[in-house]
């Protein structure tokens, strides 16, 4: 079977528990990939800065859905972004406000394009974990209030990691039930739910990309380990759930890797697709 493209969620799939990954094999396989002319494309949770930084030497090459959908690019050129509505995002604020206080929320994070910004009085510790995932991050005076304070910018994700006693069900179900029919919220692992514009989604931005190299969904090849991931799992037979993810999303997916995250699954796996084909 032709494979034109490969797409993976990077932590927890492509990437370690370390956030690392096999350099030297990774090197290997994309040369594979180019001489196949097979695109290679990160989709993630975190910004386009992030994922550039984690790519930088095959930028030029690659495709980026990142913000889970939000925004994507082709190499430096941005294709697409949705962005949120200013009084949606005031909702959002509102919300937040009104059933989450300070013990209940380690990170708040709203994120444009290219830059991502959090309140002044974040500390040091959760602000360095923010920059692992956001790379181009702002201290702002209130972030509760960033819309009206730069009411000229466009902002597209809001990211909240909830403090290990948040209940990740209720909070889905409290923020649904509050939210415009606009934004849609997806958990992303690691006690995080994104909102954003409901367009905005793996499978959305993976699919403007498949029209864009005029690919089958039989011909996409998609890894993914989590929650987030599902839609873009469901475009295509050729789906891979990580050996460490839950039952549920193992269930979904096409094919299960035999290796997991630590073991360069993604890429082992790869390497068995194009043995095979």
């Amino acid at each position: 079977m032709k494979i034109k493209m490969i797409a993976t969620d990077l932590d927890g799939t492509f990437l370690r528990d370390n956030h690392t990954y096999n350099h030297r094999l990774f090197k290997k396989v994309f040369r594979q990939l180019q001489k196949r002319g097979i695109r290679f494309v990160a989709a993630s949770g975190s910004s386009y800065p992030r994922l550039k930084r984690e790519f930088a030497p095959y930028v030029d090459q690659m495709g980026f859905v990142s913000q889970n959908g939000s925004v994507i690019h082709l190499g430096d050129k941005l294709i697409q972004d949705y962005p949120i509505d200013s009084r949606a995002l005031a909702r959002v604020m509102h919300v937040l406000d009104r059933y989450y206080g300070p013990r209940d929320i380690n990170q708040l994070v709203v994120s444009g394009p290219i830059h991502s910004y959090v309140d002044q009085t974040m500390d040091d510790h959760n602000f360095k974990i923010v920059k692992t995932f956001y790379e181009d991050v702002h201290r702002v005076p209130d972030i509760r209030h960033i819309f009206a304070s730069s009411p000229d910018e466009e902002f597209t994700k809001i990211s909240i990691n909830f403090a290990n006693h948040v209940n990740l069900a209720r909070v889905a179900a409290t923020l649904d039930n509050f939210l415009p029919a606009s934004l849609i919220i997806e958990n992303s692992g690691f006690n995080t739910d994104l909102i954003g514009n409901a367009h905005g989604t793996k499978r959305n931005g993976l699919a403007l990309l498949q029209d864009y190299f005029a690919c089958a969904p039989s011909e996409i090849v998609t890894f993914g380990d989590n929650e987030n991931d599902l839609g873009m799992l469901a475009m295509t037979a050729q789906s891979y759930a990580m050996q460490n993810a839950h039952q549920v999303i193992r269930m979904q997916a096409g094919h299960v890797t035999t290796a997991d995250n630590n073991h360069d699954g993604v890429l082992k796996t790869i390497q068995q697709i194009l043995k095979n084909n």
